[in-house]
């Protein structure tokens, strides 16, 4: 495997193995999502609407992400999944500079990982782009 197939590879399978993770924990215990900010999720209809919206959205971005290059429509995925990854976390620093105030934990990891996966998606649709 060369270094160029290592970076696609790693391109590919770092968003969607992280998007996983976010609907497995989604899916299987909703109240951690509001938790992890203090918040809760104390009635069946909020953990619904959080393994709809959290998990939902999640498993149809890994399904695009995992879906092979030639795929109709998934360049324009995986340019979703960069936009919407880059727009978190520009509007994360946004509501720092807002607040005047850097962000603690957990907030931090999850600038730096929207910061991390926009990256990793624009290079994987770069990839995915035709020549020419």
């Amino acid at each position: 495997m060369t270094a160029a197939d290592l970076a696609s590879s790693a391109a590919r399978w770092f968003p969607a193995a992280s998007y996983a993770a976010l609907a497995a924990v989604s899916l299987t215990r909703p109240a951690l999502v509001p938790g992890v900010f203090g918040g809760s999720a104390p009635t069946a209809a909020a953990r619904t609407e959080i393994r709809a919206v959290y998990a939902g959205t999640s498993l149809a971005l890994v399904r695009a992400l995992l879906a092979p290059p030639q795929t109709p429509g998934r360049a324009g995925a995986v340019r979703v999944a960069r936009d919407v990854n880059a727009a978190m976390a520009l509007t994360r620093l946004a509501s720092c500079v807002a607040q005047r105030r850097l962000p603690g934990r957990p907030a931090a990891a999850f600038l730096a990982l929207e910061a991390a996966l926009a990256v990793a998606l624009a290079a994987e649709h770069r990839r995915d782009r035709p020549a020419g």
